[in-house]
Order: structure tokens, then sequence, then C-alpha cells
């Protein structure tokens, strides 16, 4: 099948991960370049003056977009978490047979009817509860987690430190986790997207400067004692990419427990869970223990993340729902 995938372009990125699986099934795959680079700042800075001054004509990031797809001609245009205006889907629609939407942010990063647009084909969202929203008003909505991609989210290293690895962009709540475990003690190893201007002061004093990636990044969280993932307050009873990623590369995965997590690990043997600041401690305090133990998890959640959770899994589905 010819198909457009439509999103950020950039090493490990989630347009990235779902255009690299989409070859090796092998599809004909085209990623647009109009999100690439300085496109970006443009699509976000721009875009958002434009969504006060012209309410719905295309944005300038569309246009280049629909220029793209004409040239290309798919039978499938499938975007990854990336809003629209009302008059791109429209067009988008009168030229392309079948189009998908595969959001991974929470469902509130949507902005003005992106999601619940009819034009779609399919909606596919990681939050379970939400679905059913979705379905009341008649959209065709289907739950799907993100992925990991085997490729270069698989075992690379042993545990060599004893530190904490956070990964991601820092909201206010990661901070405040982190802070916590610094207090206690505890060496954490902070990378990914730069630190707000107004983050605590510790945050910008030990963070990395380093945005990793794929192998790099499997590396990372092999070698640190355990990673740590939390969850922004926006975020649903939904998992982010991290978890599979943290699951695929043997990192020991200590996740802030929600019931979204037993839909996909069991706790306990595959991921270490915790709702209480004690239960956090306890755990640091295991894994520096029980080695032995702490490797048979990270292995059992490898073998779980390879045998349900990799983007190929994911895409299957996606194309079997639409065919």
């Amino acid at each position: 099948m010819k198909i457009f995938v439509s999103g950020i372009i950039s090493p490990d990125s989630f347009a990235d991960n779902v255009s690299f699986a989409l070859k090796s099934l092998g599809h004909n795959v085209f990623s647009s370049q109009s999100l690439k680079g300085n496109s970006f700042l443009n699509s976000v800075i721009l875009g958002h003056i434009e969504r006060k001054i012209n309410f719905n004509g295309l944005w300038n990031f569309e246009k280049k977009i629909l220029s793209e797809i004409r040239a290309f001609k798919p039978e499938l245009f499938l975007s990854v978490t990336q809003n629209y205006s009302p008059a791109f889907l429209a067009e988008l629609a009168t030229i392309v047979p079948k189009r998908v939407m595969w959001w991974g942010d929470p469902i509130s990063n949507d902005k003005r009817m992106t999601l619940l647009s009819k034009e779609w084909t399919a909606i596919f969202i990681k939050d379970f509860d939400s679905v059913k929203k979705f379905k009341i008003v008649g959209r065709p909505c289907y739950f799907l987690n993100e992925a990991m991609n085997p490729a270069w989210h698989k075992p690379l290293s042993q545990q060599k430190n004893s530190s904490i690895v956070v990964a991601g962009n820092y909201y206010n709540y990661r901070q405040a986790i982190t802070e916590f475990l610094i207090e206690k003690g505890y060496e954490v190893e902070l990378y990914g997207s730069k630190p707000p201007y107004w983050a605590l002061p510790i945050i910008h004093r030990i963070h990395q400067r380093r945005y990793i990636t794929r192998e790099i990044k499997s590396e990372i969280f092999g070698e640190g004692l355990a990673c740590l993932n939390s969850f922004s307050f926006y975020e649903g009873n939904s998992l982010n990419c991290r978890a599979f990623e943290i699951a695929g590369a043997g990192g020991l995965q200590l996740i802030e427990y929600r019931e979204a997590v037993e839909r996909c690990f069991e706790p306990g043997k595959e991921v270490l869970t915790f709702q209480t600041q004690e239960e956090l401690c306890s755990l640091i305090e295991r894994a520096k223990k029980e080695p032995v133990q702490m490797k048979k998890i990270r292995e059992a959640g490898v073998k779980r993340a390879l045998a349900e959770h990799t983007y190929l899994h994911r895409l299957k589905e996606i194309i079997k729902i639409i065919d």
C-alpha cells in the first residue's frame, strides 16, 4: 500500500518509528518533510498566529502537506499526534481514500475539532476510557497503545551504575518527583528535552543536556539501576511510549501505577509499580539489594514487549481494521 505518514520527523520520533515499521512490512511509505527542522518551528509559532487570524483557513504547513500528497498519491494518510485545521481535513478527504489518526498524546492536547472530525476513516487513541466518549458521538475510534521498536529499543547493556534514569519532558510533576528522589539521597540522571526556564534549580543543575534516542537511549536505560516512568496530570488512564521502550531496552522500570499498566504488563514480574513515596523508595532499595531478581524482571519485560508491544503489532492491527 502507498502510505503517507504525517508527523514530526526526527530520530526515534513517533512518525519515525511508524514509518520504519511500515517499510519493514513492505509498504511504500512517504514521510512528510513539512514538519521537519525549521518547518516544525513554523508550524508551532506561525500556526498559533494563523489559528487566531485565519481560523478556518489552511495553515502554512498544511499547504505543504497537501502538495506532497498530490505528488505521492497515497491510498492511506496516516497521521500521528498532529493537529489540523477543518479546511485541511475537508480537502484531504477529497484526495485520499483512507485517513487515519493515531494519537499518542493525552487527549487534552487535541486542538479544536481535530480528533472529533468526521473526515477520519479511523481514530486510534491510548486512553481506553475516552474511546467510549468518541463512540457516543459516532466517531470510528479504537483503543491502541503506543509501542517500541525492537530495531533500537533492545537490550544493549547490563546495569553499570546506581542511577535512577529519567528521560522525557520536564513538566511540573516530573520535576517534583525527581526533586523528592534527590532529597532522599538517590543518584538521578536526567535526559531529554531542555527543562523549561521556570524549572527547579536542581533540575537545571543536574540535567545532562542530552536528548537520547534509539540505541543510545537503550544503552542508558539498561545501564541504570532503574528507570523512573511518571505521568503528567494531563495523562489519563493510559501509558506513554516510554513504558514500552524501557521494557524493550531491558531497563528496570519503576512505573507509577494505573490500571492501564495491567493491560500491558504484569506488575511485580515485568515492571515495578508504585503509588506512594514509601513504595517508590522501597522498590529502589530492593533493586539495590536484589540484583538477580531484578535481572529476571528486566528479562521478563523484554520478552513481553517483543511478544506484544512492537510497532509491527500495532500497525498490523490498524491495517486490519481499516481494511
